[in-house]
């Protein structure tokens, strides 16, 4: 695991595009350049923005046990359904009002097109493809004894069989669709006061989804 001496910030969140992300890529290697270059091949080039966060203790020790053992990312999806997108809610924020797109990362030596499926598949019970790979984001964990390095694979898939309810009961609470207007109102503004880094972190992430879909189809 690799955690940098921490920095200080003007504030507790910032974001920046190419610079900070070709500085992390170069740390958070637990994705090889031919997996990489095969997902570009096939999915298109993602959009690419760094963003950092302070993170609660409980928070940090998360992302902590799963650097220890290798995982350095998660792969989320962003799912179309019923003129909305398919969402997930875990236990640790049951009944809060914040859904979110599913995520999951890669077992050692799992592809990551693989990954995403079963991940989704446990997560929402749906069976997936991907279509495009929209975003690769790098986060800077922020902890009080140092900066955790973070990366999301974040793709637009499609549903193609299953039944939206989740099979990961342990982790996750609910699945519901919720609508663009959702995640970016309400949904966003709960996550923005949680006081949660991570939510910040998943505010931002879905609003440059949006973004990036939205510049696509200009």
């Amino acid at each position: 695991m690799y955690i940098h001496p921490k920095k200080d910030c003007y504030t507790s969140q910032c974001f920046c595009s190419c610079v900070l992300w070709d500085i992390w890529r170069g740390i958070l290697n637990d994705i090889t350049d031919k997996e990489y270059e095969l997902l570009v091949s096939k999915f298109g080039i993602p959009l690419k923005f760094h963003f950092a966060a302070d993170f609660l203790d409980f928070e940090c020790d998360l992302v902590r046990r799963s650097s220890l053992k290798g995982r350095q990312h998660d792969i989320t999806c962003f799912i179309p359904k019923d003129g909305g997108y398919v969402t997930i809610q875990k236990h640790a924020y049951s009944r809060t009002g914040i859904y979110r797109a599913p995520s999951g990362g890669a077992k050692d030596g799992e592809p990551i097109e693989e990954a995403a499926k079963r991940e989704m598949k446990e997560e929402t019970g749906l069976d997936i493809e991907l279509d495009r790979f929209v975003l690769d984001l790098t986060l800077d964990v922020r902890c009080a004894e140092g900066i955790i390095p973070w990366r999301s694979l974040v793709f637009l898939a499609r549903e193609v069989g299953g039944e939206m309810k989740p099979i990961d009961t342990y982790e996750i609470f609910d699945v519901k669709v919720s609508s663009r207007e959702e995640l970016l109102g309400d949904i966003s503004t709960l996550m923005k006061h949680s006081g949660w880094g991570g939510f910040l972190y998943r505010a931002f992430l879905t609003e440059k989804f949006f973004e990036a879909i939205d510049s696509s189809h200009k």
